[in-house]
């Protein structure tokens, strides 16, 4: 009696965890061929995989007598394979059959207990796939372009969110084409790949009668369809043309979904004036050259002239002469260099103020390296946020300005997922520590950046579209929030004009930054430990000369110095995030860590615990009915100063809300009304310092303004306003003015050592 212990797939889904068949597959390929010359071994894992594919291909070449094998399915495998069985029958060698009864597991089909035997399981498995491949025929046999697809990862039914009006072409594709000799099984998984892209150049050939056709959109196919002309509506495909319906497919396959009939009609054109807006072509609504180039290779047609630029040469006024002459508007330059190389092409002194001369703006790409998958990382991501806010700080960028962080290599949808989305989560999150100064772009191949704008980790897309072989580009749509779009290499202007430049399409989803705030004072820099020691010992002659009460208090004040610098980084990137010098942002955490007793820490900090604790299960007794005893009431302690600067929940919340209505921060509105979000937000304040220190900047605005009226952030406040705010940490009473003038002095011994080690 044949059992599926664990085959609980759909027919046709390649497996995706442990399934008993594929696994008996494995073992029986390792077994008959572990010990020939020529075979590599299948992992015994359980699991559908290239290893397991690469296995059987090299089994059927050992059946074929082809001692060189390889992991490749090439055509050599397949005229071997068609001169010896042609189309393979029930009465082949038990060995090719239990290859197919294997192969068929692990696309997820019954392979009939792989007993080399082809019954009516076999039979019917194969029939199945070949109608999900979208053969209509009646034919239970399998050709060796069959074969070949069936030991590969393809699928042939819809997957991850696949569209069915894609698969429809693919499965047409499959129907037409399966005679010609330049054409393999592509997949009908409902997902447009560099296999379907380049079968789809290869068909557009044949109907252009080009000679040798290829799969490449080089300059005969470019000719020809030149030559061809533009469809216009009420034109349709006659005889045995698929011009029109070739033209839909790439329309489908770039997800605008037309008829795939063979008619162009009004539905039609108007979808594809759709397409051309968005790709910033001419709006004709028309199958013209031009669109076809975008519907065929990432590209595009190479000729068209961008309205904006991005290159690794300094920007001159000559140069931006060149280029505003040019056409061009918008010029994306480098905020660093890659380290231990010698091209030199970030942005350099005066530069921006030339392109702004020039009537040129400038959008800011960060990229240190980012040119292999090992650099991607979560801890990358987090120390890229960070360099990338000093950098553009420091050249004056303001608030809300997109930096485009690179992917400049052709990643794999696994590298994305593993390794890629990691690392542009971790600068997210960085970035909303720094109550998110800059807005996150990204530089890639279209699937990088379709999957990052689709996971919510970037606003918009620099396409590295000028990579045409990159299997990211092949294939895949524009990204839906692109803004810059590479398309070409070209040099243009003479003499003190000439410059080379990538050439990129301007959606207009980002005009890039006119100006930027004045960089004359230096903005901060991270502290050079060196000068510990100097920093404790001035703090304490500072300290130790105020009338101010020390007892009971559980650090000193080496402590608290270094608490503060144990936070160096994050204090520097607000400071430079917020244009504000960081001594401000390091008094009060300072001042407050060194003031805490155990009163604070202990007593109140519990007492709030205790209130919430009941309310929690004083909510879960009402939720259950009240059934029993309800919890025993405690004393009403809904909030008290937390965390490293010692915070209130609601103060934390006022100034939150303030921000977010000032435009400094993203974060949803507070209600300090609800418990639940002041108990939320009393945890994050107590438990997290980086986000306990990450919320004094925002007091300290809202205090100000509130206070004094204090009102934008700067590098010039007087120190007659920076008091106020710092007082304003104590409240409005009289006992915050003493605080304020206790704290100013705090202020200054900070920012002489900062103003010594920026200086340098």
């Amino acid at each position: 009696m044949r059992v599926l212990q664990f085959n609980v797939r759909a027919p046709g889904l390649l497996a995706a965890s442990v399934d008993e068949w594929v696994l008996r597959a494995q073992q029986w390929v390792n077994a008959t061929y572990g010990n020939r010359a020529g075979y590599v071994r299948a992992p015994e894992d359980g699991r559908t995989g290239w290893p397991t594919m690469y296995a059987l291909t090299r089994a059927l070449q050992l059946e074929l007598g082809i001692t060189a094998t390889s992991d490749t399915f090439g055509p050599t495998t397949l005229s071997t394979l068609a001169s010896k069985y042609g189309l393979v029958s029930p009465t082949a060698p038990a060995n090719i059959i239990k290859i197919i009864q294997s192969g068929l597991y692990c696309k997820g089909y019954y392979g009939e207990d792989i007993s080399g035997v082809w019954g009516a399981v076999t039979t019917n498995s194969i029939a199945q796939l070949r109608t999900n491949m979208g053969f209509t025929e009646v034919s239970n046999l399998v050709s060796p372009k069959v074969f070949k697809a069936l030991l590969t990862m393809d699928a042939y039914v819809v997957v991850e969110n696949g569209s069915t009006e894609v698969r429809n072409v693919q499965q047409w594709m499959n129907r037409k084409y399966v005679n010609e000799s330049w054409f393999y099984i592509i997949p009908a998984d409902g997902h447009p790949s560099r296999d379907v892209a380049n079968a789809l150049i290869y068909a557009l050939q044949i109907e252009l009668n080009i000679a040798s056709p290829n799969g490449v959109f080089g300059p005969n196919t470019q000719a020809g369809l030149r030559a061809r002309g533009s469809i216009s509506v009420n034109q349709s495909d006659s005889g045995s043309s698929s011009f029109i319906r070739l033209f839909q497919a790439g329309m489908i396959f770039n997800r605008y979904t037309v008829s795939f009939d063979g008619a162009f009609g009004s539905q039609t054109s108007s979808l594809v004036s759709q397409f051309q807006n968005f790709s910033a072509l001419p709006v004709t609504g028309k199958g013209d050259y031009q669109t076809w180039c975008s519907l065929l290779v990432s590209t595009g047609d190479t000729s068209r002239v961008g309205g904006a630029v991005d290159c690794v040469t300094t920007i001159t006024p000559a140069r931006a002469q060149t280029l505003y002459n040019a056409g061009y508007r918008v010029v994306g330059r480098y905020l660093t260099n890659v380290p231990n190389t010698s091209l030199d092409k970030k942005i350099k002194p005066g530069e921006i103020a030339d392109i702004f001369a020039g009537k040129l703006r400038i959008f800011p790409i960060y990229q240190t390296w980012g040119g292999e998958v090992s650099y991607f990382s979560e801890q990358q991501g987090a120390r890229d946020a960070s360099l990338s806010v000093q950098a553009a700080a420091g050249y004056g960028f303001d608030r809300d300005t997109i930096i485009y962080h690179a992917v400049d290599f052709d990643a794999l949808n696994s590298d994305i997922t593993s390794n890629i989305i990691p690392h542009f989560r971790a600068i997210q999150r960085t970035m909303d520590q720094l109550h998110n100064p800059y807005r996150i772009g990204v530089y890639g191949a279209r699937n990088v950046c379709s999957r990052l704008a689709d996971a919510g980790l970037t606003e918009s897309s620099f396409v590295a579209d000028l990579s045409t072989g990159f299997s990211g580009n092949l294939g895949f749509p524009l990204p839906r929030d692109w803004a810059f779009d590479q398309i070409s290499t070209v040099t243009i202007g003479s003499g003190d004009g000439r410059i080379e430049i990538d050439n990129n399409i301007f959606s207009g989803r980002d005009y890039g930054q006119g100006k930027v705030r004045d960089v004359g004072p230096k903005p901060d820099v991270r502290f050079d430990m060196a000068l510990r020691n100097d920093l404790v010992a001035a703090m304490e002659t500072y300290c130790n000369s105020l009338d101010t009460a020390t007892t009971l208090l559980i650090h000193d004040i080496d402590e608290a110095v270094d608490k503060v610098l144990a936070y160096d980084e994050l204090i520097t990137n607000l400071s430079n995030s917020f244009n504000v010098r960081k001594a401000l942002f390091q008094s009060n955490p300072f001042w407050e860590y060194w003031k805490m007793t155990y009163e604070d820490t202990i007593v109140s900090d519990t007492a709030v615990r205790l209130w919430y604790n009941y309310l929690t299960q004083e909510e879960a007794w009402r939720r259950s009915g009240m059934i029993g005893q309800p919890p025993t009431p405690m004393p009403e302690n809904p909030d008290c100063s937390t965390g490293v600067s010692q915070i209130f929940a609601w103060a934390s919340m006022r100034a939150k809300n303030w921000a977010r209505n000032n435009g400094l921060h993203r974060g949803a509105p507070m209600d300090p009304g609800n418990w639940h979000e002041m108990w939320a937000e009393w945890q994050r304040l107590n438990e997290d310092d980086n986000y306990n220190i990450s919320t004094v900047p925002l007091m300290l605005f809202e205090g100000g303004a509130r206070r004094a009226g204090i009102t934008g952030q700067r590098l010039t406040y007087t120190e007659a306003e920076m008091q106020s705010m710092l007082a304003s940490y104590q409240g409005d009473g009289d006992l915050s003015i003493t605080y304020g003038k206790e704290l100013i002095g705090v202020y200054r011994v900070f920012e002489r050592f900062n103003a010594t080690v920026r200086q340098r």
